[in-house]
């Protein structure tokens, strides 16, 4: 896995200086998750699950609403970096100014 290059942390190691590995078991196979587990370490995954249910929490997003579906997927390409901009959002300070409640 020495190519692998997570697009949040910016590399081949983490923060805490360990090496960087694809995360693993993605919630669905499909393309779409192939293309996240692609760019996306194992602890980044981590810290995005425990600021979804933050996200999901605070903003009290229900999940069978599609609208409500596609915002937190937003967050998530944003926080993951997963179109690859090197532009993390830090939320939930990024959330809040964009948060427009229906």
């Amino acid at each position: 896995m020495s190519d692998f290059h997570c697009n949040r942390c910016g590399g081949t190691s983490c923060s805490d200086g360990a090496s960087c590995v694809p995360m693993s078991n993605p919630p669905v196979q499909n393309k779409y998750w192939e293309k996240v587990m692609a760019v996306t370490c194992g602890r980044c995954w981590t810290d995005w699950k425990d600021m979804e249910v933050k996200i999901i929490n605070e903003y009290r997003l229900n999940m069978l609403e599609r609208e409500h579906r596609q915002m937190l997927k937003k967050f998530m390409t944003d926080f993951l970096d997963l179109d690859g901009t090197g532009k993390t959002a830090e939320l939930p300070n990024e959330v809040s100014e964009n948060w427009k409640p229906s």
